[in-house]
């Protein structure tokens, strides 16, 4: 079984666009699961050969509604998400980086890329992060650290632990300092 692959739509496609897709495809509702404290709303469908089940979650930690797919046989699925949905995509991501010094843009960017960085270890995504991380200003760098938790990417060690050691800011030292001692007991950052 392949690992889970989130993939997160582009504004514009929400709960009604991915429920019609999911009707066009044939999929079977198998359960919708309400919001709860720290439990985001949820709907989870079985594919018509039940290789694979796709979840759409409206975020409640992390402010970003996303679709995760798990099973089998998941590149169908990605291909009919693809072809029924504006996702986003690595290039898609980078540019909402490109040239930004605005805080809530960055920090936004930051939580699209945390929940689209599912797979293995990317040079080029994890670029973003680092450069996330060294933003002068200390509230985006504690998105950065919240995001970066959230791919489970383990070369990301090291320089959460420089910041958990030598950052300036003590909410910043704090959150790098609590994410590793996650990791370290290996809970989900």
């Amino acid at each position: 079984m392949t690992p889970p692959i989130r993939r997160v739509p582009k504004p514009g496609a929400g709960r009604a666009e991915i429920e019609q897709l999911a009707e066009r495809a044939g999929w079977s509702r198998y359960r919708t699961v309400q919001a709860s404290g720290n439990t985001p709303f949820e709907i989870i469908w079985l594919t018509r050969d039940q290789g694979a089940t796709v979840h759409w979650i409206e975020g409640e930690l992390t402010p970003v509604h996303y679709v995760v797919v798990t099973g089998a046989d998941t590149e169908p699925v990605l291909d009919v998400l693809r072809a029924g949905l504006d996702l986003y995509d690595d290039a898609s991501l980078a540019e909402l980086f490109d040239g930004t010094r605005d805080g809530v843009r960055l920090m936004d960017a930051l939580n699209l890329l945390g929940v689209h960085c599912s797979g293995p270890f990317d040079p080029e995504m994890f670029a973003l992060f680092r450069w996330a991380l060294h933003d002068p200003e200390p509230v985006v760098r504690r998105v950065a650290l919240m995001s970066a938790a959230n791919t489970g990417w383990e070369e990301f060690t090291p320089l959460m632990e420089y910041l958990r050691d030598h950052d300036p800011v003590v909410e910043v030292r704090e959150d790098a300092e609590a994410i590793l001692a996650a990791r370290s007991r290996g809970e989900d950052s």
